[in-house]
């Protein structure tokens, strides 16, 4: 790996030997990223796995950032993996898989780094995986099918609230003015 001209303050992208960071920069620009959480049962981290494996994605990239916790160990062949890696597929599909947690007094410095990556990278579409404890969802949401798609955003006149209630998801309480009606 190599250092890549994308990185930004403390944290740093390195591509795959082999990779061409121009040529990195351009396929992720008008292209899809899944970024998964940390969160109740690994949920969102299991599915990019899945995706990652089905897809048979190639590592591009990975991140070197101190807010992450540093983390390195072997896959079942022997390949080493860290704790934040980019792999790309077939058709402008990304993953940025995370498989070490944030430390916590850094996270809004992590994020910040991220967001600036993010919109610097020119994605079309960035899709968070993550999982919720049941005790977060609404009673009514308790009674329906086990296959939901709910969503939190951060205030009712975001652009990401207009483009949720367009799309006719579900807003979790608490989440932006979503929630149960009194």
């Amino acid at each position: 790996f190599r250092e890549c001209g994308l990185s930004k303050g403390r944290g740093r992208m390195q591509v795959a030997k082999g990779v061409s960071r121009d040529e990195l920069a351009g396929s992720m620009a008008g292209g899809t990223l899944i970024m998964p959480d940390i969160s109740t049962g690994n949920v969102g981290q299991l599915a990019a796995d899945l995706f990652i494996a089905t897809m048979q994605m190639e590592r591009v990239a990975f991140f070197d950032d101190e807010a992450v916790v540093p983390v390195i160990g072997a896959d079942v062949d022997g390949v080493i993996r860290t704790g934040l890696e980019l792999y790309r597929g077939g058709g402008g599909g990304f993953v940025l898989q995370q498989r070490a947690a944030v430390i916590g007094s850094q996270t809004a410095a992590f994020c910040d780094r991220i967001t600036s990556w993010l919109h610097s990278s020119k994605f079309k579409v960035v899709l968070f995986l993550t999982s919720l404890p049941s005790s977060v969802r609404m009673d009514r949401q308790l009674a329906d099918e086990q296959h939901q798609m709910s969503v939190m955003c951060s205030s009712e006149g975001s652009a990401s609230h207009a483009r949720v209630r367009e799309l006719e998801w579900e807003l979790l309480g608490g989440g932006g003015g979503g929630g149960d009606p009194p």
